[in-house]
């Protein structure tokens, strides 16, 4: 896959403007209210008010609490970041390979995380719609989500499933920043969204040259200039052991009613 020519366009981030913007307007009334606050003898429960209030309209109004989580997260650090992060798991389940896989749920996304020996060893980030997560550490970088796969080059190995529980498309990549500690991963599932005609017809494409083992680059290359990833993650298994942490129709349905 290495012949893949590609682009790799940057867009301005806009996070950490937003994020200056808020501290600033809220900085601005926080001063406010506290010599309001002091001059009424109430300081300590106006602040704490005013804290709850702050935290609730940055989790209503922007996505800044979403994107704090997820970079909480990293690859081969402890399990129970996660639980501290996230709270408990919405739902559990083994790998084929016997590893847990533990999901859990944001107003903005899914993940999945694959736990082994009390590590983090892969995760996966299913955006839902409207979420625009920071994906700058990617082998797509910034605008990984915005453009077709074939937007990336060094693919290193890719997976395809074509069924009525799950449909799927996934690549690894080493271009990441991280590249030399773990792989890159993005993919496209049916979780969310039905699949065109024609991108249906190039997955079974695939997903039959796959299993005859000719034909495999040719198309791969046609179905990666026609689909674009709607999940990505990080992870440092072989691409085979996380298959089973790509979120399924239904598991979407049951952890996203």
């Amino acid at each position: 896959m290495d012949n893949i020519e590609s682009l790799n366009q940057q867009a301005e981030p806009v996070t950490s403007r937003t994020r200056l913007t808020l501290k600033e307007q809220w900085g601005k009334l926080i001063a406010l209210v506290s010599l309001v606050a002091i001059a009424l003898g109430s300081f300590n429960d106006s602040m704490d008010a005013l804290e709850k209030i702050y935290d609730f309209s940055l989790s209503q109004f922007t996505d800044i609490p979403s994107q704090d989580k997820l970079s909480q997260i990293y690859i081969r650090g402890s399990s129970g970041v996660l639980d501290e992060t996230f709270g408990a798991p919405i739902y559990i389940k083994r790998s084929s390979a016997g590893d847990t896989i533990k999901y859990y749920r944001d107003d903005r996304f899914i993940l999945s995380a694959v736990v082994k020996d009390e590590a983090i060893a892969a995760y996966l980030v299913f955006p839902l719609a409207g979420f625009a997560p920071d994906t700058s550490l990617s082998a797509g970088g910034e605008q990984l989500l915005n453009r077709p796969f074939s937007a990336q080059e060094n693919v290193t190995d890719l997976r395809a499933s074509l069924s009525r529980s799950i449909s799927y498309y996934v690549e690894e990549n080493t271009d990441g920043v991280f590249g030399n500690l773990y792989t890159s991963i993005s993919g496209f599932s049916e979780f969310e969204q039905e699949l065109a005609p024609q991108q249906r017809t190039l997955l079974t494409r695939l997903v039959d040259n796959l299993m005859l083992g000719e034909g495999i680059v040719e198309a791969a290359q046609d179905l990666r200039e026609n689909f674009t990833p709607n999940f990505y993650g990080y992870n440092r298994l072989s691409l085979v052991d996380i298959e089973d942490a790509i979120l399924t129709k239904s598991e979407f349905r049951l952890i996203q009613p």
